[in-house]
């Protein structure tokens, strides 16, 4: 069976790393004014000032993903909650609201158009591309390239969503752990 679609979904939060309880909690991280797009589901990363960013494809330091913002908008100084952080975006009290646990198991798509059962245990890069218009849902996916070396992603599976789970076609997705993560083990500071 032929999968839903080829177009990257960024990161869906699906559950936790073994049985811990899974209440989707997110934390409040800021975002500076005037900061470029960040995209709803896109992999974020705590820089050294203190504020996320967008991650980038082989960035470390990273957060988690973004779930949406809220922000007093500076033209119209109206209270104003958004699922992505718009670019360019003026107002000074900008809250980004990132799934940050390290033990969060997400979904992606994979960049490659087949599967091989021994990449499970190995470790890929994003391939960052950001939502467009109307939703600015994030397209990013893993990459194709996996390695035993570290990188941001730790592959742990297949979907078993059944509309991104044929791996001899692409649009498959992959079940995944933030390995770069700024709140893991054994990490230094930014």
């Amino acid at each position: 069976m032929a999968n839903a679609s080829t177009v990257g979904f960024g990161f869906r939060p699906i559950k936790k790393i073994a049985q811990n309880y899974n209440n989707a909690a997110l934390s409040e991280y800021s975002v500076a004014a005037s900061s470029a797009l960040i995209s709803h589901a896109c992999m974020v990363k705590l820089t050294s000032d203190g504020v996320v960013l967008a991650a980038g494809n082989t960035d470390d330091h990273n957060l988690g993903t973004l779930n949406g913002v809220f922000y007093t908008d500076a033209t119209s100084n109206k209270p104003t909650f958004s699922n992505f952080s718009p670019a360019s975006n003026t107002a000074t009290d900008i809250v980004a609201f990132i799934n940050d646990d390290p033990m969060q198991m997400f979904e992606v798509m994979s960049a490659d158009t087949a599967f091989n059962q021994n990449e499970v245990g190995h470790c890929a890069d994003q391939v960052n591309d950001v939502g467009v218009t109307p939703l600015f849902i994030s397209k990013s996916k893993i990459s194709a390239t996996t390695s035993a070396s570290i990188a941001q992603l730790k592959i742990l599976g297949v979907s078993r969503d059944p509309d991104h789970s044929d791996t001899t076609e692409g649009g498959f997705a992959l079940r995944v752990q933030i390995n770069e993560h700024i709140l893991g083990n054994n990490r230094a500071g930014v």
